[in-house]
């Protein structure tokens, strides 16, 4: 989010500043202003979410300020700071639809309080209008290009950097309402899950920041499955996912991706990606056990050429070598954080023997598992 400070003391700004953590609350870009004009002037060109403004100032008071804002339409969250206590004031900023009107010198606790729960009501109505728009591109298959703005002003409030679009479709027609444990999932997860009704269909806008990965969109999917089959054992959820987008413009695209995907046969590529994200957390979970290609391709009811194949497409790295990687990285940890021996580490992460484990381990790092463990010991 964007927060504007306007005020003419330069004291005011710096305390400020010191005192209150705007990261931590959410705002990523934080600009200032020292007078009316400047005020006014800025929030047509910054845009800000939210403004914390004075009225005392040259040039332009903070209330004529805010007249001239809210002509332009684009008047944000504001709190008032005076340090005079009188109605008209009050009365004038209520007027103009003013958050909160706040006596100087300022309380920093009070300011956070205020701040918080203006957040809070800029979070949720920024849901509700990318709810909106989500109904009106999933109806139309196109965006508008006011839409487009509402869902770019959206996405800034709730920090969405990437999104994607998820469609669950039900065996058995019903009623049945899955946006409780959809969003369930997603306050553990991600930062806004969307979900809306389309006939049938579940539409699910999942957004998130860089930890919204394909593998973190797969979890989520596998996880709402798994609860949904758990709460009502007769019925079968599919699920299709769309790519990942950093821009709103597709997401007409990401919508029809989606329902493509949960349409598809049952042995077609889309089975065959879904199958990827559940090789992969399979493997880094079960790095000890018998991880060849025939086994894992048997578990997951695939052909092993094409697990071999599918995997390297997906995730531009060979089956084989991606194994490695994970019986190596948990060796290393075993090596800085145990005293085990070597044959057992082996045995721990699923080689044959200490032989070929040592064999294994110089050849990914360049060592063997003692002098590792040595050169460790001594930087430390």
């Amino acid at each position: 989010m964007k927060l504007l400070i306007v005020d003419d003391q330069i004291s005011l700004h710096r305390y400020l500043d010191k005192v209150m953590s705007w990261r931590e609350m959410g705002f990523t870009h934080v600009q200032h202003a020292y007078d009316g004009e400047e005020a006014a002037s800025m929030v047509d060109t910054f845009r800000p979410h939210m403004m914390i403004m004075d009225i005392h100032m040259p040039l332009l008071n903070g209330i004529e300020a805010l007249k001239r804002i809210q002509q332009s339409g684009n008047l944000p969250r504001t709190i008032i700071l005076s340090a005079y206590d009188q109605f008209e004031y009050a009365r004038d900023a209520l007027r103009l639809q003013v958050a909160h009107y706040l006596l100087k010198p300022v309380d920093a606790d009070q300011l956070r309080e205020v701040m918080r729960e203006m957040i809070l009501e800029a979070a949720s109505a920024g849901r509700l209008s990318i709810r909106a728009e989500l109904d009106r591109t999933i109806y139309s298959g196109s965006i508008e290009t006011e839409s487009l703005f509402i869902i770019r002003r959206g996405l800034e409030v709730l920090s969405v950097d990437r999104f994607a679009i998820l469609t669950f479709v039900d065996s058995i027609s019903s009623n049945e309402d899955y946006s409780c444990l959809l969003q369930e999932q997603a306050d553990r997860n991600l930062n806004c899950v969307i979900c809306r009704k389309n006939k049938k269909e579940w539409v699910v806008f999942v957004g998130g920041g860089e930890e919204l990965t394909p593998g973190r969109l797969r979890e989520f999917s596998e996880s709402m499955l798994e609860q949904a089959t758990a709460s009502s054992p007769a019925h079968k959820l599919s699920v299709g996912a769309s790519s990942i987008a950093q821009d709103a413009t597709l997401l007409p695209q990401l919508i029809a991706e989606s329902a493509e995907a949960v349409s598809a046969p049952a042995d077609s590529g889309s089975r065959l990606k879904d199958a990827m994200f559940r090789v992969k957390p399979y493997v880094d979970s079960r790095y000890q056990e018998d991880l060849s290609l025939q086994s894992v391709a048997g578990r997951f009811d695939i052909d092993k050429y094409q697990l071999s194949r599918a995997f390297k497409q997906e995730f531009g790295v060979n089956y084989w070598s991606y194994v490695i990687k994970v019986r190596m990285e948990k060796a290393a940890d075993l090596l800085i954080g145990t005293n085990w021996k070597n044959g057992r580490i082996a045995e721990h992460t699923g080689f044959l023997d200490e032989s070929h484990f040592s064999r294994a381990f110089k050849k990914f790092y360049g060592v063997t598992p003692k002098e590792y463990r040595t050169s460790l010991v001594r930087s430390e």
